[in-house]
């Protein structure tokens, strides 16, 4: 027979590995699901211990997590792009991830259009990394925004001296072994979201299909033209908002994956029947909000995904 002294130590062990079994259970959860009350996410776990996503591969695409904006890197071989810089409070996270990565400068950037949740970070951007040109969507001048982020980036490009282009729609530029296709604005519309520049990168046999913030009107007009649109990756417009991802377009592009940059904060976003509209034609579907950053690595023929990156 166990002595007395022998069952309270017993006991004491499985109430010590009770108590460690709940409090590691609430840490998991709060980790994965108490962003929004400041606590770190897994993502910031494994920042903190070293651990990144792997960017080495011919292509490597990276949807950032920042909130409800966009911005997205792309490495290729020794070249690098960047599409968007989410909002100027997102400009940490976005310069964390681009310096743990070993993004240094930039061959060229890219705006899609100048709201302030895809420019915010873009003058820091230039000042920190540096980029040799950059791209942007001619704006009809009762469109210019006046607030202080588009001043910045206006500042910056003057100042740093780099070369800006007003891309001409059904144009192509090669960087690297990357073809970028600019596909619209085909004309002007009256909002800044439908002037976003939208954009289908190739690389070898695949494809990346970037929408800015466009709506159904400037989906419908790009169905009507003679661009192609079939990709094996669709950045969803606007966030997953209703106005966009219309059943027609969803089937022209037939995406074998579908990115969503949303923030966990947002009620409004994404739309529930958008998703699962997205989901009908889209073999995966990933938002950041749950997700975090988004990276999908090609080799030119074969895509892999890694979240929490």
């Amino acid at each position: 027979m166990q002595s007395t002294g022998a069952k309270i130590k017993n006991k004491a062990k499985r109430i010590v590995l009770i108590v460690a079994a709940v409090v590691l259970s609430v840490c998991v959860l709060l980790i994965s699901f108490g962003r929004g009350l400041g606590i770190p996410d897994w993502n910031d776990i494994f920042a903190f211990f070293g651990i990144y996503a792997n960017l080495d591969a011919d292509l490597s695409v990276s949807f950032i997590n920042v909130g409800t904006a966009d911005a997205c890197c792309i490495k290729c071989g020794e070249k690098t792009v960047l599409i968007d810089s989410g909002t100027s409070n997102s400009y940490d996270k976005l310069s964390a991830y681009l310096h743990r990565n070993g993004f240094e400068k930039f061959d060229s950037v890219i705006v899609s259009h100048p709201d302030s949740d895809h420019i915010g970070g873009m003058a820091d951007i230039i000042e920190d990394f540096g980029a040799d040109t950059i791209y942007m969507s001619a704006m009809p001048e009762n469109l210019v925004p006046q607030g202080e982020d588009y001043k910045r980036l206006n500042n910056s490009i003057k100042e740093n001296k780099v070369k800006a282009i007003n891309p001409k729609i059904s144009s192509k530029i090669r960087i690297g072994d990357m073809e970028l296709d600019f596909i619209s604005p085909s004309k002007v519309y009256d909002n800044r979201n439908d002037n976003s520049l939208v954009i289908r990168l190739t690389y070898k046999e695949n494809s990346f299909l970037f929408t800015g913030d466009i709506s159904k009107d400037v989906e419908n007009d790009l169905l009507n033209s003679a661009e192609e649109l079939n990709s094996d990756v669709l950045k969803v417009a606007h966030h997953g908002s209703k106005t966009s991802s219309t059943e027609d377009f969803l089937k022209a592009v037939s995406p074998k994956i579908s990115v969503v940059s949303v923030g966990p904060s947002d009620d409004s976003l994404p739309d529930y029947n958008t998703m699962a509209r997205i989901n009908n034609y889209s073999k995966s579907l990933y938002r950041t909000d749950k997700d975090r950053t988004v990276v999908i690595t090609s080799d030119g023929k074969n895509l892999n995904v890694q979240t929490h990156a």
